[in-house]
């Protein structure tokens, strides 16, 4: 699916400049939502809404509606659908999931041969943001090797299917979405 919204702005990421471009292209290649920068504060909700806000895939404002909205109304919905707290052995390989996989159409699909290149910014992140870092998610659509094989997430989104990612630690902050429409 090709998005069609207006990237979130760059930072200047000083010496992880090199994380961050590899990110900012990621983003770009994949279709994904991609937010690397200084962590000023806001709650791993709020982060996500404001990256998201420029995307066109909220519709907080959508008034009662009958097209079955899924996604957050506010900033502290969002929190509350970013449930999921990710263990520190699994940061690199699900944000590298997140990264990679296709989340619509899930039988059989193989990551292919980026999953290297998933892998080591999943790694780089996760180094990035320490051992201490706070990383939750939306659930596991993407990351399907999670213990009870569980596919199922709360949506941050008001596309079909999506899977976020929300890292905060050692003064950054980084957001990843992946959407799909089926």
């Amino acid at each position: 699916m090709r998005l069609s919204f207006e990237a979130p702005p760059a930072y200047d990421l000083g010496p992880d400049a090199d994380l961050g471009m590899w990110l900012a292209e990621w983003g770009e290649y994949a279709d994904r939502i991609v937010h690397l920068g200084p962590d000023d504060g806001r709650s791993h909700g709020q982060l996500c809404w404001d990256v998201l806000a420029s995307t066109g895939l909220l519709a907080p404002h959508c008034g009662h509606c009958e097209h079955g909205h899924g996604g957050p109304r506010s900033p502290r919905q969002m929190d509350s659908a970013l449930h999921r707290r990710i263990p520190p052995h699994q940061v690199s390989s699900w944000t590298a999931a997140t990264l990679i996989r296709t989340l619509a159409h899930t039988n059989g699909s193989v990551d292919g041969p980026m999953r290297p290149v998933a892998d080591a910014i999943g790694e780089g992140l996760a180094v990035l943001l320490g051992p201490e870092a706070d990383w939750r998610a939306n659930g596991s659509a993407a990351y399907r090797e999670d213990a009870d094989g569980n596919v199922s997430w709360t949506p941050v989104t008001e596309a079909t299917f999506d899977a976020a990612v929300v890292g905060i630690g050692n003064g950054r902050a980084v957001v990843i979405v992946a959407t799909d429409e089926d």
